[in-house]
Parts: structure tokens; C-alpha cells; sequence
């Protein structure tokens, strides 16, 4: 198993799609899958044809990313397109996409993609070793318990949201077939190397927490029958001495999301986090993924200096250092969009830390919208502001 990276800002996608093809092939001669992340000023269709035209035997999913990607080899923010090949002749990778309407069965959809990756792989009957998910905002949910029911387990997922650089729905996923702006992607990896994966979040609860006791979609209308508005406003003024200003709430709550207890390892609590918005009509809090009625949510925080580092802390976990000697062969990681822009000036640090915990191995990793992954306790999950990594290792399985 070998794997290789490539990005390019070249204005002209024809040009970029080949130039990347010519890097790879540097290291790789034939790609079994090829996972590409983009931003939004990039011609996707051109984009697709070319890497079908230079790529014809490769798997290939595209999911558009926030203002730039990372690779080993640094940040490269604004027009940017970067690919992760992977080439395994003792393994088999499958992949499928669907286009969503709003008739969609999300749930009956998601299994059909999954059933699809996995029929493509050759190897029906069998249980992924992992699952790269793309999925357009929205439905993230529904998708990882479409996966759970069609499974019977959980297995591990690294998985983004596809996002653009405003939150205006400029995003978008493809496949070698097609395009679209609202749909499901999946790739499916059986690998000959072993595969090891990290979930985190990063912030600690503060102390303060209430009941969802009023939830409409995705938003969060009541905490402890209260607008949730008020609720977290008062509590971030506790936190921080000063008012929040509710028309700029998403950047302000970067530090301080809501999270909810996911399970505990060794006692530890861990936490899957909610990024809030924006205020919602009625006092509510419109959210980036859904919550449950009923649910207990935390006041949750984290600072510039964590987001920094944590990247490569997620990295070094999935390294399993206490099980096994530290040799990867490469790496895919998800970096949530929102500590992106809260990091901005320093995104080099941010690369460089998860480099070193690479061992300078291959690694890519989008900005995006929602993350997905399975925590070490076993559950897979939506959250925002999370990092999800997984590894893959030169011990054989």
C-alpha cells in the first residue's frame, strides 16, 4: 500500500487536474482510489472529466472544502485543489455518489450509496474496514444511522461536510460519473495495511448545562424552557464578562459551542460538539447539527492556542503509540471549518503539527462543514468543530 499527495492553484483546472496526475504518478503508477478536495471557485466539471481522462481505472470522490486544504506539504488557502491517491494491488476500495431532492428518502439513499460503494468494490457480504463520507449539509444524521442499520456495527468513518468559503451553498461533491450540489458520497476502503483512527473535540465543559426542552429541526429553541438565546448568552457573559453580540454569534461561539456527552473512557467524559449559527426569530439558536429533545447540553471551551495544537494531538492518539510502534504509510484527517477561520494566521503551525505527528508520512485534510467519525469508545457521530483522523499502517493485518 502506498499513498500520495498533490494540490495545485493553477487557474486553469485542465491544467491543475494534470499537473497533480504527473506528481502523483511520480510515486504511484496506478491509484486504486483518489480522494480530491477543492474550494469553490474551482470548475468542477472540468475537474471531474480530467481526472476521469487521467485517471480512468481509479476510484475518485471530490468534496469541495473551506478557503484552502493541507497537505504534508504545507496550507494552501484561496483557489486551490489538492488529491490523497491511494495504490494498493493486496486491497480493493469502492466508491458511489446520489443526487438529493427534497422528495429524497435521505435515509434509503444513504443505504444505496453504501450498498453501491461496497458492490463496486468487489467484495459484497463484507464489513469496510473504513468509510470516507461526503455528504452536502443538512442530513449527516440520518446518513451515520442509514450506515449503523445497514451495517449492524459501527465501524470507522472519517467523514466532512462539504462546505464553500461563505456558508452560501456554493458546495458541491463529484464522482468520475457526475456533479452535484446536494448529494451523498461514499468511499470504501478494504486495505491490506492496518487502519487506526482518532475522534476529538478538544474543549472541556465549563460547568454550565441544560435541557433541550424545545427543538425544531435544527434549531435549538428552549434550554430549561427558556430561549436558548438567552440561556447561552448569559453564559457566555459568565465566561467572559462580556455580552455576546448575537449578530455575530457564529465567530463568538467558535471558543464556546455546546456540547453533549457522548460516553467516558476511564471515567473522562468525551463530548460531541454543536456549533451555533445564528440567533433564530423566535430566540432560538439555529445550529449546525440536529439535537434531540430531552438532551443535556454543556457550555463548552476551548482556546486559539488549542485549536493550534490539537490537530496533531488528534493525529499522534490515532497513532495507537501504546499498542504499536509508530511507522504510518499515510493519513486522512477532517479540520473543521470553523477553527479554520478562527486560526487563520496560523494554519502553517496547524500543518506542521500534524506533520510531525505523520511522521512526515502522506496526509491530506479539507475544511469543512460537519465532521464524522467513531470515537475510541465506539459510537460514531456528526459534530462541529471536531477533528477526525485515521492512519494507515505498515504492519500488514
Amino acid at each position: 500500500m502506498r499513498i500520495a499527495t498533490s494540490s495545485s492553484t493553477d487557474l486553469n483546472a485542465t491544467s491543475a487536474v494534470q499537473n497533480i496526475a504527473k506528481e502523483i504518478r511520480s510515486t504511484i503508477s496506478s491509484p486504486s482510489l483518489i480522494l480530491v478536495y477543492y474550494t469553490e471557485t474551482q470548475d468542477v466539471e472540468t475537474i471531474r472529466q480530467e481526472f476521469r481522462i487521467q485517471f480512468p481505472n481509479a476510484y475518485i470522490v471530490g468534496c469541495s472544502s473551506c478557503r484552502g486544504t493541507m497537505t504534508e506539504k504545507g496550507y494552501v488557502g484561496g483557489h486551490n485543489l489538492a488529491a490523497w491517491a491511494v495504490q494498493d494491488e493486496a486491497g480493493t476500495y469502492g466508491t458511489a455518489l446520489c443526487a438529493l431532492s427534497e422528495s429524497s428518502d435521505v435515509g434509503k439513499s444513504a443505504k444505496h450509496v453504501l450498498q453501491r460503494a461496497i458492490e463496486s468494490s468487489g467484495r459484497p457480504g463484507e464489513l469496510p474496514a473504513l468509510i470516507a463520507l461526503h455528504a452536502t449539509p443538512g442530513n449527516e444524521e440520518t446518513i451515520l444511522r442509514a450506515i449503523r442499520t445497514e451495517l449492524g456495527v459501527n465501524i470507522p468513518i472519517i467523514g466532512g461536510t462539504a462546505a464553500d468559503d461563505g456558508v452560501s451553498g456554493n458546495w458541491s461533491l463529484f464522482d468520475s460519473d457526475s456533479v452535484t450540489d446536494c448529494g451523498i458520497a461514499m468511499a470504501v476502503f478494504f486495505p491490506s495495511a492496518r487502519v487506526s483512527y482518532s475522534f476529538h473535540s478538544g474543549y472541556a465543559p465549563l460547568g454550565d448545562s441544560a435541557v433541550a426542552t424545545k427543538v425544531k429541526g435544527r434549531t435549538l429553541l428552549e434550554l430549561d424552557n427558556q430561549p436558548a438565546s438567552k440561556v447561552y448568552g448569559q453564559w457566555f457573559q459568565n465566561a467572559t464578562g462580556k455580552p455576546i453580540d448575537e449578530n455575530d454569534l457564529f465567530a463568538q461561539s467558535t471558543l464556546f459551542p455546546l456540547g453533549r456527552q457522548t460516553g467516558e473512557i476511564h471515567g473522562m467524559p468525551y463530548y460531541t460538539l454543536s456549533h451555533p449559527a445564528s440567533v433564530s426569530d423566535e430566540g432560538g439558536i439555529n445550529m449546525f447539527c440536529n439535537l434531540g429533545e430531552g438532551e443535556t447540553v454543556h457550555f463548552m471551551s476551548g482556546t486559539k492556542e488549542m485549536l493550534v495544537s490539537r490537530a496533531g494531538r488528534v493525529v499522534d492518539s490515532a497513532n495507537e503509540h501504546e499498542r504499536y510502534t509508530c511507522d504510518p504509510i499515510g493519513g486522512i484527517a477532517i479540520y473543521c471549518a470553523g477553527c479554520m477561520l478562527h486560526v487563520r494566521e496560523s494554519l502553517e503551525d496547524v500543518a506542521a503539527n500534524m506533520n510531525r505527528a505523520m511522521q512526515t508520512a502522506p496526509f491530506i485534510c479539507p475544511f469543512t462543514f460537519g465532521e464524522q467519525g467513531q470515537f475510541l469508545g465506539g459510537e460514531i457521530a456528526h459534530g462541529n468543530l471536531m477533528i477526525s483522523a485515521v492512519l494507515f499502517h505498515k504492519d500488514e493485518l
